[in-house]
C-alpha cells in the first residue's frame, strides 16, 4: 500500500512515501523523503519559462517563481530553446548563472537576455511575461521557426542575431504591437538595473 503525506510551507514541500508489508512484520519500512523549494529567475523576473529539476516540472510563475527538487540540477527552456546549461537550484538564479563561468558582461549571457527582452509582451512592465502560445511555438516542429531554432548559438554574435532576429518577428506576430530584438547595450542595462553589478557565478 502506497501512502503520500504531504506537508508544506511557505519556502518548501516535503512528501513522505512509505510502504509496508503487512504480512511481514520482520520488513523494514522504507523511506523516501523528497524536497521541493521555490526560488525565482531573477535579471528582471521572467514569468512563462519552463523549466525541470528532477520531479519538479512547471513554468515559471508570477515574479519568475519555480519549485526545484534540493540536491538537483534545474534547467530552463522557451520551448525547444534550451536556456543556457541546467545548474544547482536555489533560492534565486540569474541569466548569468545559466552559463558556466558567467556573468553580466558574457556575450552568451546577454543574448539570453535580449531574446527574453525581444519576447516580452508587456514590455512596459518590470516583469518578462512569455505568452503560453510562444511556448508552445517555440519547437522544432514548427516550420516557421525550425531552422531558426537549429542555428540559435547565444555565444555566437552573428548566428544569434541573425536566428533571434526571425524567431522574434514569427513568435511575436501576433502581439499588438510591433516587436524587435533587443540591442546588447539595452538588455545589458536592463540587467544590471534588476540584478545589480556583473558578477560570476556563485
Amino acid at each position: 500500500m502506497l501512502l503520500a503525506l504531504p506537508f508544506i510551507t511557505a519556502s518548501q514541500c516535503v512528501v513522505l512515501f512509505s510502504s509496508g508489508d503487512n504480512d511481514d512484520k520482520d520488513k523494514d519500512d522504507e523511506e523516501i523523503v523528497v524536497v521541493a523549494r521555490q526560488g525565482n529567475l531573477m535579471g528582471t523576473p521572467v514569468e512563462g519559462l519552463a523549466y525541470r529539476s528532477g520531479a519538479e516540472v512547471g513554468v515559471t510563475g508570477p515574479g519568475g517563481v519555480f519549485s526545484y527538487a534540493e540536491g538537483e540540477l534545474i534547467s530552463f527552456a522557451l520551448g525547444d530553446i534550451e536556456l543556457g546549461a541546467p545548474v544547482d537550484g536555489k533560492a534565486v538564479i540569474a541569466p548569468r548563472d545559466l552559463i558556466p563561468g558567467g556573468t553580466n558582461d558574457t556575450p552568451a549571457v546577454i543574448n539570453i537576455a535580449r531574446l527574453l527582452q525581444s519576447l516580452d509582451a508587456d514590455p512596459g512592465e518590470e516583469i518578462i511575461t512569455i505568452p503560453p502560445a510562444v511556448l508552445a511555438a517555440a519547437v522544432r516542429d514548427n516550420p516557421a521557426v525550425s531552422t531558426a531554432i537549429a542555428f540559435l548559438d547565444f555565444a555566437d554574435e552573428t548566428a544569434f542575431s541573425n536566428a533571434a532576429s526571425q524567431l522574434v518577428a514569427v513568435l511575436t506576430a501576433d502581439y499588438p504591437f510591433t516587436a524587435s530584438l533587443v540591442d546588447g547595450d539595452t538588455a545589458r542595462a536592463r540587467l544590471l538595473q534588476t540584478d545589480g553589478p556583473s558578477a560570476t557565478l556563485e
